[in-house]
């Protein structure tokens, strides 16, 4: 998919929040793992906004160094 030419014109706000979500789960959890030092992370104790604002971490330190994600 050339994300260049995407059109999201038919796409209601809540798909594109859900999608915005899910990539900030994915970097919440990728930060975890990566910080547990191999191994097992338990989501379950984790407060259900956790997972999206660590996400927003990494993603503002990336954006910060002009690293590709």
């Amino acid at each position: 998919m050339d994300i260049s030419n995407l059109d999201l014109g038919d796409m209601k706000s809540r798909d594109l929040g859900n999608m915005v979500s899910k990539k900030l789960v994915e970097l919440g959890k990728e930060a975890l793992e990566n910080a547990s030092s191999g191994g097992m992370v338990d989501y379950g104790d984790l407060p259900s906004r956790a997972l999206p604002e660590i996400g927003k971490q990494v993603l503002a330190r990336k954006l910060e160094n002009n690293e590709s994600f």
